[in-house]
């Protein structure tokens, strides 16, 4: 395969995304965890470890809540083409065309890459990291790369690429503007010159599951309070029809700091945009809480 088909195939797998924006990182987790291995030269991975470690990734960056059933990815990658399960003889699959993880586990089947898509990895020495760039780009925001890419062992510097972002300038400048460019759980504001500084519009709702660049689906938010709600610390709830309230996660945790500059601000307001109708709206709120959000909100 030359590299083109290897991205392309990479590109199609099924995800099993819903209409409804549903996250489904499955697939993309242990694929990410495989091409890690397959870089470190572990080519032939064991269902049951596979299963451990990928179980671990999901519960870090998976939804909170998410199914953690390894096997079915573990399976039905190979219906993707980049696949393929050794022993597979010996395993049923049942009506859905999945097979038993009592099974998967007894047997301990090794799923690998494809041939070709093996042989592409090793005549390629930077698509693997490539892979896993776009892996990251099509289902995190980039508040996850470093933490995922520790989590799965690889090392940044082996990617010959930096992630490919979509950017939308008008969407931060409309964003910051409409809360007068400062950060809206904390009022944190600075600028060097004319250029704001530390201060993100964030994707309240992500873009890679429908978010829009649109300022009711922004927050204008400092650096650190973006990161904190991509992980999922806190969410936005809706007080009233007018009022936006920061709620700050129970699994959320930390020191002094964490203290001060995350549990403080538990149930208090978000800073109000300068137009009403330019409040994060409920849909794009919705599904933070849902497919973000870690547990539930304190009391």
């Amino acid at each position: 395969m030359t590299r083109a088909q290897v991205l392309d195939r990479f590109d199609g797998i099924a995800r099993g995304r819903t209409s409804g924006g549903r996250r489904a990182p499955h697939k993309p987790l242990l694929l990410l965890y495989a091409l890690a291995r397959f870089a470190d030269g572990e080519t032939r991975l064991g269902y049951r470890k596979v299963e451990a470690r990928v179980r671990e990734l999901l519960r870090d960056f998976g939804p909170a809540g998410s199914s953690t059933r390894i096997h079915y990815p573990f399976w039905r990658l190979q219906k993707d083409g980049l696949w393929t399960v050794g022993g597979a003889d010996a395993l049923t699959e049942n009506a859905s065309g999945d097979v038993s993880v009592v099974a998967l586990r007894k047997l301990d089947p090794v799923g690998r890459f494809t041939d070709e898509v093996a042989d592409a990895l090793r005549s390629h020495p930077g698509l693997a990291g490539e892979l896993i760039d776009r892996l990251l780009a099509d289902e995190f925001t980039e508040a996850y790369d470093d933490e995922i890419l520790t989590a799965i062992g690889f090392d940044p510097d082996a990617r010959e690429t930096a992630p490919k972002r979509r950017r939308d300038p008008a969407f931060r400048r409309r964003v910051l503007a409409a809360y007068e460019y400062r950060c809206a759980v904390c009022g944190f504001s600075a600028h060097v010159g004319d250029a704001p500084v530390g201060l993100d519009a964030a994707h309240v709702k992500w873009h890679q599951y429908g978010g829009p660049d649109e300022v009711r689906n922004g927050l204008a938010l400092c650096a650190l309070h973006h990161r904190l709600l991509d992980r999922g610390a806190f969410t936005v709830a809706a007080s009233s029809a007018r009022e936006r309230v920061v709620a700050v996660s129970e699994a959320a945790r930390g020191n002094e700091g964490f203290e001060r500059w995350m549990l403080a601000y538990h149930g208090r307001p978000l800073a109000a945009p300068v137009r009403s109708e330019y409040r994060v709206a409920e849909p794009m709120t919705a599904w933070h809480a849902r497919e973000v959000f870690k547990g539930r909100p304190r009391s």
